[in-house]
């Protein structure tokens, strides 16, 4: 089903963009899903000899539950031999969930070796104060973010005078002594992993982000992009958006979209441009194709995503599920659903949290 869109992008450069980054390669990732809107208290495990997927835990206790909401929150486990970190990446829409779903599975705070935060939309930090409210995550946890525009109040949809969507706790991230990277530039991260930094439209999509941004109010006016920096209301672009990837040794990149207001495409193409890496191990994250997307974007994107020819995709939170539907169709043994407290296991990682 590919379309022709698709037949012209795939045969494009993966790597149009210079390499800007020497990015880690690592043994093993686990990734273990925090947050999302999908619960389930059964599945069927999948092992494979590139692939593991473990449903999530029966809890001890029949009076808790895993808590799924609107958002996203994913930890990274990544190991080289026997060294291995841990990446949050997102904090999910409250703490809340983001605690409990924590404890159920045994993650502590203090044993987060560094964040990432993708954008700044609420239903990505919202579960960050509360994170940082426990005062267990380490002094000096770094925190990466793609710009100063990131910090700055939003308001839910393109009217100025729309409802607030928040901002971040910009002095609360000081008090816990978070180190907080700003950079449009990639990044490695706690030597592992990696960002994508600020991420281009190379191939045909051209995602609409329902929110607006409100510069100067949480955010400083002269560190934004100059042509930002005087205006009073902007409906966001998602230009501050990041990814994060993993290059897993002998398999490809594992690439997180988290909510891919970018293009879910252009981000994998963003990943395989800084890293010179061109083989695709997983995609995984949020593709933005709900509405204000249209089912034929979602169609294409699955086209889009055929060309690229992941070994694995694991579509969550705003995805929709016309994709979702149209990818198990047209890549039946290469979706798996994203499900809180699900782990996810490429390469020879050091072990099941």
């Amino acid at each position: 089903m590919l379309a022709a869109g698709a037949a012209f992008f795939a045969v494009g450069k993966a790597n149009a963009l210079p390499v800007a980054l020497k990015v880690p390669t690592i043994d093993g990732l686990e990734l273990t899903v925090l947050i999302d809107s999908t619960t389930a208290l059964f599945g069927t495990p999948v092992d494979r000899p590139d692939f593991k997927y473990v449903p999530p835990p029966i809890t001890r206790d029949y009076h808790r539950a895993f808590a799924g909401q609107w958002g996203y929150s994913i930890l990274a486990r990544s190991n080289v031999g026997s060294s291995d970190r841990r990446i949050l990446i997102d904090f999910g829409y409250t703490a809340d969930a983001l605690l409990n779903n924590m404890a159920l599975l045994g993650i502590t705070p203090g044993s987060i070796d560094a964040t990432v935060l993708s954008h700044g939309h609420y239903d990505h930090f919202g579960g960050l104060d509360g994170l940082l409210e426990t005062g267990k995550l380490r002094r000096g946890t770094p925190l990466f973010v793609g710009a100063e525009e990131v910090f700055c109040a939003r308001v839910r949809g393109t009217d100025p005078n729309g409802p607030p969507f928040g901002e971040i706790d910009r002095p609360a991230l000081t008090v816990a002594g978070v180190d907080v990277h700003v950079s449009a530039e990639p990044a490695v991260v706690a030597g592992q992993g990696f960002t994508t930094g600020r991420i281009p439209l190379v191939s045909p999509e051209r995602p609409r982000v329902p929110s607006g941004m409100l510069p100067g109010q949480g955010c400083d006016r002269v560190l934004l992009d100059p042509a930002k920096q005087d205006l009073p209301f902007i409906v966001d672009d998602a230009v501050h958006e990041l990814g994060t990837a993993f290059n897993v040794r002998d398999r490809g990149l594992v690439v997180i979209g988290s909510c891919s207001h970018r293009g879910i495409i252009n981000t994998v193409r963003r990943a395989q441009a800084v890293s010179g890496i061109n083989k695709i191990h997983a995609i995984v994250g949020g593709f933005h194709l709900v509405s204000p997307q249209t089912r034929e974007q979602a169609l294409e994107t699955v086209s889009l995503m055929q060309a690229l020819n992941p070994d694995y995709v694991i579509p969550g939170h705003c995805t929709g599920e016309t994709f979702v539907a149209a990818a198990q169709a047209a890549m039946p043994d290469k979706v798996i659903r994203s499900i809180v407290g699900a782990r996810y296991r490429f390469g020879t990682a050091v072990s099941i949290i």
